[in-house]
């Protein structure tokens, strides 16, 4: 995904707009609230899931759990893969925080931030 729209979606996220982010088909980042918790959602549609990836997925976040500490892994009404995360107080970390749900979801592929 290019920086600049990366950039804009994480603006529009800090900011409390619309915030969604089309990374490959079927797979996107959006603003997501859990309860009254704001957070963004890396969400991961069925048909692009691939063969054992929730598994790996839920492997990698118990295995590794300081890495992936805060994100939260569930399967949506729909069958979506989602990680969640909450909003940190400090904005500065969103970048990192979406790199690290990427990583989660063994898509490191789609993250800008790895190539630099």
């Amino acid at each position: 995904m290019p920086d600049n729209q990366r950039q804009v979606f994480l603006d529009n996220l800090v900011s409390g707009a619309a915030a969604h982010l089309m990374l490959a088909p079927g797979i996107k980042v959006c603003a997501l609230h859990a309860g009254n918790r704001p957070g963004m959602a890396l969400q991961v549609a069925r048909e692009a899931l691939q063969a054992g990836q929730l598994q790996q997925v839920l492997e990698r976040r118990f295995e590794r759990a300081v890495v992936f500490d805060g994100c939260f892994i569930y399967l949506d009404a729909q069958g979506a893969l989602v990680v969640w995360h909450a909003l940190p107080a400090s904005n500065d970390a969103l970048d990192r925080i979406l790199s690290r749900m990427l990583t989660l979801a063994n898509l490191e592929a789609l993250d800008a931030r790895s190539s630099r």
